[in-house]
């Protein structure tokens, strides 16, 4: 905060002057540098900008030219205010002269008591520096807190709750799809500050930089760094701009350190905890040779080949319940991180059974399988494979036995990148304007476009399973195609389409 020409008039130095504002109401709400007294006709090389000038009418005593000539001057300058202390000898300042500072916004304000400008003065400046200090002080605080926090590792939900605290107002971290991460909410229920979130968000668009905007006047900041943002942090309520946006930049910097210190973190669990499989993920076994050496002095019988498997649990289960389960299997058993154990087993496994027996111990438990491959250090990539498909079967129904790529497809592959950026960037450039639209109108028109999806472009068919007249049909697959920006007819744009839309609907159900 800062010192304005409205807060200095109220100063008790100033107020004892019974001040009257003649000319620039507007402008009083302009934030003060510094305070001047000025008597002399030639002021512009004097100043510097954002000035409070006080005067005793001296330079200003001469015509009323004079005084026009230095309202002139005081705005070319960039003057904050112009101060007039009245008295017999100049009992008020010419027309003309307020005529040129009310053409300008410029405010003129004249004090009907003497006052001892050294006191005001003095207490202009005190307040100022006051303010500057506790900005700096704020500033300090700011950094204490997230340093402190990025140290202790602290989640993101904290530095969310941490930037709430600071700036006195509702923080939301949010994802490239407008889902919401973390919310912190300041003076409302949680509840409340959610409602219909996602329209509401959509209505407030992304911007590159820190900035306000949409119709409810948002602060908003991305989290990322060189343009790869992945999220963005969300003011609501905003009580002091200046503090709200130097918060929400520090903390979205916190948050993507800590981001990235994570990803660090399970690199360093990679190579600790997971032995010899982890070592095959971070290619530092060595030459095949070695790696089919080491295989069999771990007991790992020789095999024309081999499959990389990970098991994982759709709920929060400690990895050595699963290893523990998994200790019979033939093969190579280890924790890859805190969610997920990897197994390398010869091809000739039937890994459906294994996948029946963990589950008769564990229910939540999902095992997946890559793809067999012909040596140990290509296990490896299968192991890759099998995580990603292990991470996406938890989210889809359960199957009889063990899960492989095949049994995933496509939704699969969208579910397994829906914390991607890049995915979601791709779903909002072929969405984004159809999705506004039904938030600022509503209308059913992503519906159509799924209905009109499902059933291949056929309109005829889409007339019955829409339960629409080909009447009401036609303009809205118009108004649809115009919203989306590419052809319907167009077959690469109905898959682009409906990827896209696959995408957001998997996203909803999160």
């Amino acid at each position: 905060m800062t010192l304005t020409v409205r807060e200095a008039i109220a100063l008790p130095a100033l107020a004892a002057g019974d001040p009257v504002v003649l000319s620039g109401d507007a402008g009083l709400d302009a934030e003060l540098r510094w305070a001047h007294v000025v008597e002399v006709r030639e002021v512009g090389r004097l100043l510097s900008g954002d000035e409070l000038v006080l005067t005793t009418g001296i330079g200003m005593a001469a015509s009323a030219g004079a005084a026009d000539d230095l309202v002139r001057q005081l705005v070319e300058v960039g003057a904050a205010a112009l101060v007039v202390e009245l008295s017999t000898a100049y009992p008020s300042v010419p027309e003309q002269a307020l005529r040129r500072a009310r053409q300008a916004g410029f405010p003129v304000v004249v004090l009907n008591r003497r006052v001892r400008f050294v006191d005001v003065t003095e207490a202009v400046h005190r307040a100022i520096v006051a303010e500057q200090l506790e900005e700096v002080r704020f500033a300090g605080d700011v950094h204490q807190t997230f340093t402190e926090l990025g140290l202790a590792r602290a989640p993101m939900a904290r530095l969310v709750e941490a930037a709430a605290d600071l700036a006195g107002c509702s923080v939301v971290l949010e994802d490239l799809s407008r889902r919401v991460l973390v919310p912190a909410a300041r003076g409302e229920p949680v509840d409340r500050l959610l409602t219909d979130w996602e329209r509401r968000s959509r209505l407030t668009p992304y911007l590159r930089a820190t900035g306000v905007g949409g119709p409810e006047g948002w602060l908003t900041t991305p989290v990322g760094i060189q343009g790869g943002a992945w999220g963005r942090l969300v003011v609501t309520g905003v009580r002091d701009p200046s503090r709200a946006r130097l918060v929400a930049e520090r903390a979205a910097q916190a948050l993507e350190l800590g981001r990235m210190i994570d990803r660090d973190d399970t690199a360093v669990q990679l190579r600790v905890h997971g032995g010899f499989l982890l070592e095959l993920l971070d290619d530092r076994v060595g030459s095949e040779a070695v790696a089919a050496a080491r295989l069999r002095g771990l007991g790992v019988p020789e095999s024309p080949a081999y499959v990389g498997v990970v098991a994982r649990s759709r709920s929060e289960v400690p990895v050595e319940r699963l290893v523990s389960a998994l200790g019979e299997v033939p093969g190579l058993v280890g924790a890859l991180d805190a969610g997920h154990v990897g197994l390398l087993v010869p091809v000739d496994v039937d890994l459906d059974a294994v996948a029946r027996a963990l589950t008769a111990v564990e229910p939540e438990a999902v095992l997946a399988a890559g793809h067999p491959v012909t040596g140990v250090l290509p296990v490896a990539a299968s192991l890759r494979s099998a995580r990603l498909v292990a991470d996406v079967a938890v989210t889809l129904p359960a199957v009889d036995g063990c899960v492989r790529q095949a049994d995933i497809r496509l939704p699969g592959l969208l579910m397994s990148l829906r914390a991607d950026a890049r995915l979601q960037e791709f779903a909002e450039a072929e969405l984004g304007g159809l999705l506004e639209h039904e938030a600022r109108h509503g209308g059913g028109l992503v519906d159509l476009l799924r209905q009109f999806l499902a059933v291949g472009g056929n309109k005829t068919e889409l007339a019955r399973v829409a339960h629409r007249n080909r009447t009401s049909l036609y303009p809205a697959l118009r108004r649809l195609e115009e919203l989306v920006g590419h052809p319907l007819d167009d077959p690469a744009s109905r898959l682009s389409l409906g990827v896209a839309l696959l995408a957001h609907d998997q996203a909803r159900q999160l």
